[in-house]
């Protein structure tokens, strides 16, 4: 499951939470398949984002160098109080990984998709 804009919200995705409002009142349920007709009426009610199954979209603006090396500068920025902690440290080494991991993945899935075209 992963929290979305609704500028990211495609045709097929499920909800994995409902969308509500802010008293609490469900306006779509948990599990109903998105459509472009009702991408079109969340953005008219200002539902800014959603809740969808599935793994974790793409890193943002493809999978690059720089876009790696601008998520490894966020991490700097975000534990930048903790230079001297060893597990915060191991911490952020983990996150680093995995934001390597998951563009060798995007990098390898793209490439079998342009083989099986």
């Amino acid at each position: 499951m992963q929290k979305i804009p609704l500028q990211l919200a495609k045709p097929e995705m499920v909800l994995a939470k409902p969308v509500t409002r802010e008293n609490g009142m469900v306006l779509i349920a948990a599990g109903t398949v998105l459509t472009a007709g009702l991408i079109t009426k969340l953005d008219n009610m200002g539902v800014e984002l959603l809740v969808v199954e599935g793994e974790t979209l793409e890193m943002g603006g493809g999978c690059s160098e720089e876009v790696l090396a601008k998520k490894r500068e966020r991490l700097d920025h975000l534990f930048r109080k903790f230079t001297d902690d060893k597990y915060m440290q191991q911490v952020k080494q983990v996150i680093s990984d995995y934001y390597a991991r998951q563009c060798a993945l995007a990098a390898a899935a793209q490439a079998a998709r342009e083989e099986g075209q």
